[in-house]
């Protein structure tokens, strides 16, 4: 038989490791929040310096737009001074770097419709063409001939379905259901909702296409800053050569004019472009900031608007446009 001092040595003991294990699971349990929260608050700390820095971007761009239209050069182009992009730059903690892109070089969606609400079909040959051209360049994609319909659906106030696009009696249908939007695009990525667009077709559309604002006239192309592809769009008989032939001479003398440009591809290829689809200078601009602070980057996209000597944001978003 144990004696009764032995036995209460022994609870004793137990005990004492019990306590001594809660102890020790319970200082290691908070130790190890501490660490995560230290973490965490870090990782608070890098992501508001750098969108400060993002931001800091986006106030060098505002006031080199700002500048370049005090100049009163009546021409935007690809050597303007906002066009040169901004390098890798060493700042406390990482580095910051950013370009300034002339969104109006880009097919504006939202020219699709009229101030008035009904379709332009000189617009929506225009997007047909630019489908068509994409297609041309990667035979994987299966771009349509009623997605422009479509597109037009997803813009207009109307209820009933334009031609062979889209309205909600189709979308409701999807897993998940959504409805059309039937309103302006704010960003290029709703193009993944629209019908018949895949996620590869809009990875190809993206660099290519904006979304601008449209009040009673289309947002005009600018045909100085327009890349090869958004400009063989403007006419299907433009060719590859001609569009190459054309940003080779632009390069050396920018178009002063859309009658200038007009007048250049009518007489060096016979091909007619409507002047009033195109312009010399822009009013939109999307800025892209990169600032890269520890193990924390913010990728910043703020869309400027330039009118009447004034520099406006319009819209920010960050990871995409």
């Amino acid at each position: 038989m144990i004696p009764c001092r032995r036995r209460q040595s022994g609870v004793a003991l137990i005990t004492a490791l019990l306590i001594t294990a809660l102890v020790t699971v319970a200082a290691v349990a908070m130790a190890s929040r501490q660490q995560l929260d230290i973490r965490r608050t870090g990782n608070l700390m890098e992501a508001d310096q750098a969108w400060q820095y993002a931001l800091g971007v986006e106030a060098w761009a505002r006031q080199i737009l700002a500048a370049d239209d005090a100049s009163r050069d009546t021409l935007d182009y690809l050597k303007d001074p906002w066009a040169a992009p901004v390098p890798p730059l060493p700042v406390e903690g990482g580095s910051v770097q950013g370009t300034v892109e002339d969104l109006q070089g880009r097919f504006n969606l939202n020219n699709l419709v009229k101030g008035n609400g009904e379709p332009d079909p000189a617009q929506e040959k225009i997007l047909q063409n630019l489908l068509g051209r994409v297609a041309l360049t990667d035979a994987k994609l299966n771009l349509g001939p009623y997605l422009v319909d479509a597109v037009v659906d997803w813009l207009d106030t109307r209820p009933d379905v334009y031609r062979n696009g889209a309205e909600d009696g189709d979308y409701l249908s999807l897993t998940p259901p959504y409805r059309a939007a039937n309103r302006p695009m704010v960003s290029p990525s709703e193009m993944l909702a629209v019908a018949g667009f895949s996620a590869p077709a809009v990875a190809k559309l993206t660099p290519l296409i904006a979304t601008l604002p449209v009040a009673l006239e289309p947002v005009k192309l600018n045909v100085n800053t327009a890349p090869e592809m958004v400009l063989m769009s403007l006419d299907a008989q433009l060719t590859p050569p001609m569009v190459q032939q054309i940003v080779a001479y632009r390069k050396k003398t920018p178009f002063d004019s859309p009658a200038d440009f007009a007048q250049y591809v009518k007489s060096e290829f016979g091909i007619t472009v409507a002047p009033n689809l195109v312009d010399v200078k822009s009013e939109y601009f999307l800025v892209n900031a990169l600032a890269s602070i520890g193990r924390t980057k913010v990728q910043l996209y703020s869309l400027l608007k330039r009118s009447n000597n004034k520099i406006t944001t319009l819209q920010r978003s960050i990871g995409v446009y």
